[in-house]
């Protein structure tokens, strides 16, 4: 990076310089002709253009001293003391360069004395020191900000991973307890069925293993872990649970957040079918809609008064509302509401254009 801003600052200056020296010259010469002297054309540009150009030989070094020794809010007394020094050290040497380069063409004014043709443009090109030191600060500046900036970023992105990390390790274990405590209450009344399950519950938690590293997997492999884990709830209600999911080909290999479906087939599950004294259904359908992913998860179940919930909402539905806010913001929606054929009807809404945005 230092060394990139040094090319820069190089780059920058060699720009200002060179316009500096044209508008200088035009001025020298439109002056020299206002007042009838005889125009040297390129003894004016000559040296214009080279007092310029001994700034910019000189960029490197001022960087260096800019960044070591800032003219910001906190430190500028300090700083003066030895930004001063060296811009005179400075000016006092391109002065040296400037008056050499007038003894090798002849244009050296004999009758003044060396030191007073030294000093005298020293001082008078000292000003271009503390030109040269601004835009060096500038740059430095601006380098800083984008570098904070950068790092800002970084931080917000590693915090929303840890948080949706945090949203995750909480639903599998409320995920994990739910299945042991199922498969503990068919291990007496119907051991091949606890069996069943138990190898149907390893085969879900290699699937969340596969993937504990990613945010969002195609949603080929979100249904498949969704079905995973009906398979399970389907050896524990039998007959009583008829599942249908239906999405076309054409969706799958759109990306989904990790692990979003199956929290919310178990709050239906759990709230809706188990509550019922008769057969449960429960589809699983998704559909492009205006930009958006729309993903809906129906049952036929008791259905939810909708006043009485509102800001009561279960652990599933909580976790899954907070892990879509962290990953898309306000470009999601997760909607809750009553099946108009009976039961209770989910509805996800996804981005289409697969950016994922921390808040």
């Amino acid at each position: 990076m230092l060394s990139w801003l040094r090319w820069r600052i190089w780059a920058l200056s060699f720009v200002f310089w060179t316009i500096y020296a044209v508008l200088d010259s035009v001025g020298s010469l439109a002056i020299l002709s206002a007042y009838g002297d005889k125009l040297v054309f390129h003894e004016v540009i000559l040296w214009n253009f080279a007092e310029a150009y001994a700034w910019v030989l000189f960029a490197p070094l001022i960087y260096t001293v800019a960044l070591r020794f800032p003219l910001n809010r906190r430190l500028w007394k300090q700083s003066l003391t030895i930004q001063i020094p060296v811009g005179l050290l400075i000016a006092a040497l391109a002065a040296w360069l400037l008056i050499h380069m007038n003894m090798l063409l002849g244009w050296a004014e004999t009758s003044t004395p060396f030191r007073a043709r030294l000093l005298g443009l020293t001082l008078q090109d000292l000003p271009r020191y503390f030109v040269t030191m601004g835009v060096a600060q500038i740059v430095v500046y601006y380098a800083t900000v984008r570098k904070q900036e950068a790092q800002s970023a970084e931080l917000e992105a590693k915090l929303a991973q840890a948080q949706l990390d945090v949203l995750r390790s909480q639903m599998e274990p409320h995920f994990l307890f739910n299945s042991l405590n199922a498969i503990a209450r068919l291990t007496r009344k119907d051991p091949p069925s606890a069996e069943r399950m138990t190898f149907q519950l390893a085969a879900f938690l290699r699937g969340t293993l596969e993937c504990a590293g990613s945010r969002e997997v195609p949603l080929s492999q979100e249904l498949e872990f969704l079905q995973n884990y009906l398979a399970i709830q389907k050896t524990r209600f039998g007959d009583r649970l008829t599942i249908d999911v239906a999405v076309e080909k054409s969706l799958l290999s759109i990306p989904v957040p990790s692990l979003i479906l199956q929290p919310l087939a178990e709050n239906a599950i759990r709230h809706g079918i188990a509550h019922s004294a008769g057969p449960g259904y429960l589809k699983v359908s998704a559909a492009r809609d205006s930009g958006s992913l729309r993903i809906q998860i129906a049952d036929n179940g008791a259905g939810v008064d909708i006043k009485r919930d509102k800001g009561s909402e279960g652990f599933g539905l909580r976790n899954t509302r907070a892990r879509l806010k962290q990953m898309y913001g306000d470009r999601q929606e997760l909607r809750l509401e009553n099946n108009p054929g009976g039961g209770c009807l989910v509805t996800i809404a996804l981005p289409l254009d697969n950016a994922t945005m921390p808040v």
